[in-house]
Formats: structure tokens, sequence, C-alpha cells
């Protein structure tokens, strides 16, 4: 369990990451952000808007560590790569 845990919970950092780095692409592309609170929050913070992004990364992470289950961990992970494909989707769809 704790090697699988190990293994899932950086995937939730990286897909995170994933998530903020294609959404700028996005967002230099000249679309906006699909996500009603991260698009309060770049009307809010600006350029800052990526602090509360990846704290939302951080704090999922933590409640996952805290987990027993490492389907539902796995099925979180599932869940986190979604936006990064549909980001990619939309960036190939660009070029």
């Amino acid at each position: 369990m704790n090697s699988v845990k190990a293994l899932l919970l950086p995937s939730v950092l990286l897909l995170g990451c994933a998530d903020f780095a294609t959404t700028n692409k996005i967002l230099e592309l000249g679309f906006s952000e699909a996500n009603p609170f991260m698009q309060m929050a770049q009307t809010w913070l600006g350029v800052w808007w990526s602090v509360p992004k990846l704290s939302f990364t951080l704090l999922l992470m933590a409640l996952l560590w805290r987990s027993k289950n490492a389907f539902n961990i796995a099925l979180v992970v599932a869940f986190c790569s979604t936006p990064v494909i549909n980001n990619r989707l939309i960036n190939a769809g660009t070029n």
C-alpha cells in the first residue's frame, strides 16, 4: 500500500503542475479559464492566481496522504488528469 501511495501522490503534484502549465498556454492563446473559481482568482489576484491553484493541489495531496484506500487515491489521480488532457487537446486544436 505505501509503495502505491508513494507513486500516486507525486502524480497528483505532477498533474497539478501540468494543469498549471497547460492552462497558462491556453491563456496565452487568448482563451479563458473554464473553472469559475480559478477565473475569479485570476480576476482578483492577477498574476498571483497560481497561488490558490497550486495550494489546492498541495491540500489535495495532504488529504490523500491520510487515505488508507489506494483505489480511492487512484480515482483522484485519474480525475486530476482530465484537465490536463483537456488542455492538451485544446492546445493541439489551435496549432
